[in-house]
Formats: C-alpha cells, structure tokens, sequence
C-alpha cells in the first residue's frame, strides 16, 4: 500500500473516530443535564451520581463515618428480597468500598445509618449508554455518509489509466481533490488517449440523509423524554399525532425520573430528612431547553437550507 492510501486511510479512520465520538459527547451532555438534584449536602456529588446512573444503570446514597453523606457507584451482592431486588449493594468509588444494606422501608429496615438507597435509572436498571451508543453510530453513519456523498458530487468520475501512469495520476489528482487547479505539459508521460474517464453519476443525496439524521436524533429526545424542537416545517403533525408524540415522551421521561424521585423519599425517611428543610429532591433540569438549543445546532444546519 503506497503512502498516500496509507495516509488517506488514517484520516479516513481519524474523521470516523471523530464524528461518532462527537455524537456520543453530545449526547451524553444533554442525559447528563436532564435532571436537578435540590438540596443534596455539601459532601454528595450530583455529577457523579448522574455518571454512575449513565453508564451503570444504579447508584447508592448512604452514610459513611468518615466523609459524612456521599454517593457510590454499586453493584449488586447477597440475595433478592420479595420483589426481586438486591438487599446487598456493594458500595464503591476509587479508594473506597464497603458493603451495606439496601433500605426498602419494610418492618424489619430499622432506620440504621450502616443502610444505603439504592438508586435506579429506570426500572430494569439499565445505563442510558447502552441506548445512546445506538443512537451515536446511526448519526455517525449518515454524517460520514453525507461526506462521501458530496465528495461525490466534486469527482463524479473514475479515472482510468495505465499502471505506469498510476503514481503520476495520483500526485495530480491529490492537488485536484485539494481544491487546487493544476497544469501538466509533459506529453511524454500524458499523452492522448492514455486517459479514460467513467461517470460514476453518483445522486445528490445529502439532503435526504440531513432529514434522516433529523429523525434519529428526535428518535433520541423522545427516548430521553425531550419534546422535540426539529419538527419539519412542511410536515405539521395533526393534533391528534401531536399528542400522541407527547404522551410517548412523557412515559419515557417518567421512565427516568419516577425511581429517581423513589431513592429521594427513600433517603429522606432513612436519614430522618422527610418534611425538614434539609429533604432532598430531584426534578427536570429548567435549563434544558437552553443546553438542547446549544446541542442541537449543528443536526439542524443546512436541513433549512433544504427547504
């Protein structure tokens, strides 16, 4: 393989790495702003405890006599109590680690500090990762696809020469493809008719895969529970599809914030918070229409432009 297929093939790779690994970022930006932990102490990390949710699918609340109230990531331990959930986490975090009861609020959890909450991203426990990294590859796919597609339409053409001539062809072209006009007089090594050109007659189609992307990503919001914001222009939906819609991405945000809400109340009654100032809560983040609109800039440019 010569240098030059070397090379294009690692920015080939490099743009690939790149574009899926942006998507991802985005995404897990806005999983990570959805939710507002009020009142949480001082010593308990709400970044963290979103993390863990994100890539793990549970966390823990406990006590701990040397750092006071704190959050953990966890894993499951011991056996499962009546409704099929672990009565053991172990509770981790880099250079800690200890193994607590889980408090479900039966007769025999006596409020016991040496007991932690289990916390839930939803009800199977499973990360939103898993989702998003589905969600990423498919915008990917159709972002480098787009690329290829308008390169395309720069070379719509095969070039056909004699092998001797290979290396030659490919230094000229290269200042071609970088938008660089170029002049060659040798007609000993170019001469008539060694050249031959195919017309690939590669369709425009970025335009459609600008709306497929669209439609994932507002895929994407709606799993999140985010009423989308990328509704096509020509493409009203009727009152009855609207709503619809919107009762969808309700259930699928409550999906998300109903056991949140639980391991609050759970926390609140173990640690004698309930119905004191000090009580923590967990609500939609009021900012998340601002960090959307900041996100969601570059899926919705150029589909104007379309219209």
């Amino acid at each position: 393989m010569s240098k030059k297929k070397n090379l294009d093939f690692k920015i080939s790779a490099f743009l690939n790495d790149q574009t899926l690994n942006d998507y991802l970022y985005r995404m897990k930006r806005i999983a990570l702003s959805m939710f507002k932990w009020d009142n949480l102490p001082s010593s308990m990390d709400e970044r963290f405890l979103e993390e863990c949710l994100f890539f793990n699918g549970e966390a823990s609340l406990l006590y701990d006599d040397d750092y006071g109230y704190i959050n953990t990531q966890c894993v499951s331990t011991g056996d499962l109590n009546i409704y099929h959930l672990p009565t053991k986490l172990n509770c981790f975090s880099f250079s800690y680690q200890k193994v607590k009861n889980v408090y479900f609020g039966f007769k025999n959890n006596n409020l016991d500090k040496n007991q932690c909450i289990l916390v839930m991203n939803n009800y199977d426990r499973i990360p939103t990762a898993n989702s998003i990294e589905l969600f990423a590859y498919r915008l990917y796919n159709a972002e480098r696809t787009i690329d290829v597609n308008i390169t395309a339409q720069k070379t719509p053409c095969m070039i056909i020469v004699d092998e001797k001539q290979r290396l030659l062809m490919e230094n000229l072209y290269s200042q071609y493809n970088g938008n660089k006009p170029f002049i060659f007089g040798d007609k000993n090594q170019l001469q008539e008719g060694m050249i031959k050109a195919i017309d690939t007659k590669a369709p425009y189609v970025a335009d459609k895969l600008s709306d497929y992307k669209k439609e994932i990503w507002n895929e994407f919001l709606m799993y999140m529970g985010i009423n989308s914001l990328l509704v096509d222009k020509k493409e009203r939906l009727v009152s009855d599809e609207a709503n619809s819609n919107n009762e969808v991405t309700n259930y699928n945000l409550q999906s998300f914030l109903l056991p949140r809400q639980k391991a609050c109340e759970q926390f609140n009654i173990l640690f004698g918070l309930k119905d004191t100032d000090k009580e923590i809560s967990v609500k939609l983040n009021s900012d998340l229409h601002n960090i959307l609109k900041q996100e969601l800039s570059n899926i919705s440019k150029g589909s104007d432009k379309n219209e």
